[in-house]
């Protein structure tokens, strides 16, 4: 066997590995820490878990069966709940937490407009007034300095006021631990206890889940004893389910499990009074904080247990037959495109599985993606359009590669995207040629490139990549380049390449992959996979559409 062609094979094969060694993990249990105990202490609770929910909307009020059947399943696992407001039916829940006795941290929103903030400090001081033996404290206002809609003089003034009407309750303002230290002196005095924000996923310098409770351990020590020794409250804690990668800190279902089980047997032992975030995902949070927002959530939106306190925990479990039905579907698809051209032999069965089992992998992580992450009928639409582009290009680029593997079949020369608009002006039923479909999904599929290295150069912070769909086209494309095949490229194609490949590094310094020291250029100690993996099919694309072009470097266009 000649050996471009076993090499071929061998990475097909070994794509075929990766992919469903990336299912495999996700499917398998892993073990992890147990809690100590079946209850937790305190959990945040919002009830803006259903579509259409949101708090930025005062006109949309949450059903009080809803907030019932929330706090009805809370109960059944922590000792107290925490709320952020007193409007759009959250008034109701001191009275429930009587019924199913349990605690309250009872939040009074503080935002900038002076009528809002006098009507939540009015029912809020009422409610407290009203249930005083199921309110643990009373917290006013969530992270105003941080957002800047308040001075701290002018939090001094809601806070003196609360404490003067609540006599004998407990008084506090929730902020990061960063800003709580930022403005002691100007907050201390006024509240019972301080209430300070720790999330390891969103420092600054992400903190991988291994490190992460340790984190949250020293700097609760190192906050308290910056404020006097003083007793101080973890306001919030906790991890995500789903969403970007931020360098080691990499958000899932077993990660986040592990935080809060290790988390819950530290504070046990330490003693330390706490509140994990969250109740129940919350998809609102994704317009600004990107998917990773809307899984914070202990419970799913429909009000789902994501994991147990104890026991293995699995990524996703239940997607196993759907990886298997996936990789058969491909290969199905594959043989069958193969068969039609008659270049069925025993020969194309490797390359054939092989692909199949790859892109079906690819496929399936990219619709898990598109399930857990689309908001909007429109981003459903394009996810949608997305997945059957994915399909297309696997299946054109697979016959190539594997009738080349098998036979030896001469590689096809793909159009530029200006010869393509040609072709169709020309003949409207040039969409039948693959030589054309395939041209154009190259493509397309490089202008996406194009634009997502946009987005992630100048949004990186809740922008994920998107490697599952992007990965089978380009490591097809490029095959194709590597094994001769020829390439049309215009100067708008050439440009769009080489900004693919700027993006691409660009992303991986803004990521810290890249790290220059001394006039030179190293790896970072800490890698981010997906971000590495983003770059390296950044520069596949670019070497695939730059190395075999055929035209000169000029534009085609008027």
């Amino acid at each position: 066997m000649p050996a471009k062609r076993l090499t071929l094979l061998l990475i097909l094969t070994l794509c075929a590995l990766l992919s469903l060694g990336y299912w495999r993990g996700l499917t398998q249990p892993v073990d992890i820490i147990d809690a100590p105990s079946d209850r937790l202490s305190c959990v945040s609770y919002a009830p803006f878990h259903k579509a259409g929910q949101t708090p930025l909307d005062k006109k949309v009020p949450i059903t009080a069966a809803q907030i019932e059947a929330d706090m009805t399943a809370l109960a059944d696992r922590f000792d107290c709940v925490r709320t952020y407001t007193v409007t759009q039916g959250l008034q109701i829940v001191p009275e429930l937490a009587e019924k199913l006795g349990i605690k309250v941290l009872l939040g009074i929103w503080i935002g900038r407009e002076s009528a809002e903030n006098e009507q939540e400090l009015a029912a809020g001081i009422e409610l407290a007034q009203k249930h005083p033996q199921v309110i643990r404290a009373v917290i006013v206002g969530n992270e105003v300095l941080l957002r800047q809609e308040q001075t701290p003089a002018g939090m001094r003034k809601y806070l003196q006021r609360v404490a003067a009407a609540l006599p004998g309750v407990a008084v506090t303002y929730a902020d990061v631990w960063e800003f709580w230290l930022r403005y002691k002196q100007d907050l201390l005095h006024m509240v019972a206890f301080p209430t300070v924000h720790i999330l390891p996923y969103w420092e600054d310098t992400p903190i991988a889940v291994s490190d992460a409770v340790l984190h949250v351990h020293e700097t609760y020590r190192r906050v308290k004893e910056q404020l006097g020794g003083k007793d101080v409250l973890i306001g919030e804690t906790g991890w995500p389910s789903y969403g970007r990668s931020r360098l080691e800190a990499e958000p899932s279902l077993v990660n986040q499990a592990r935080f809060i089980r290790e988390f819950a047997a530290r504070a046990a032992s330490d003693n330390i009074p706490y509140n994990v975030i969250e109740a129940f995902d919350q998809p609102w949070k994704r317009n600004s904080e990107g998917a990773v927002g809307g899984y914070w959530g202990l419970y799913d939106t429909d009000g789902k247990v994501k994991f147990p306190f104890h026991g293995p925990v699995a990524e996703a479990g239940d997607w196993s037959p759907g990886v298997l039905a996936a990789a058969a579907g491909f290969s199905a698809l594959l043989a069958y495109a193969q068969w039609r051209r008659r270049l069925w032999s025993l020969a194309v069965l490797w390359p054939t599985l092989a692909i199949g089992a790859a892109a079906g992998g690819a496929w399936l992580a990219y619709y898990r993606d598109f399930l857990l992450t689309s908001r909007t009928w429109l981003e459903w639409a394009y996810s949608g359009l997305f997945a059957a582009l994915l399909l297309a290009a696997v299946i054109g680029l697979g016959k190539q590669l594997a009738a080349w593997s098998a036979h030896g079949a001469e590689l096809p020369q793909l159009h530029s995207g200006a010869r393509l608009l040609a072709l169709w002006r020309a003949d409207r039923s040039i969409w039948r040629d693959p030589v054309w479909r395939l041209s154009l999904l190259r493509f397309v599929f490089l202008f996406s490139a194009a634009l997502v290295g946009l987005i992630l150069v100048f949004d990186l912070r809740s922008r994920a990549f998107p490697v599952a769909l992007f990965a089978p086209p380009i490591i097809g494309f490029t095959l194709l380049a590597w094994l001769g095949g020829k390439a049309e490229a215009d100067l708008e194609e050439k440009l769009l390449a080489g900004w693919v490949a700027l993006a691409g590094v660009l992303t991986a310094l803004n990521e810290h992959l890249l790290i220059s020291e001394n006039q030179a250029w190293r790896w970072a100690d800490v890698l981010n996979p997906p971000a590495c993996a983003w770059l390296a099919l950044s520069l596949l694309f670019a070497a695939a559409v730059l190395g075999p072009a055929s035209r000169p470097l000029q534009s085609r266009q008027g």
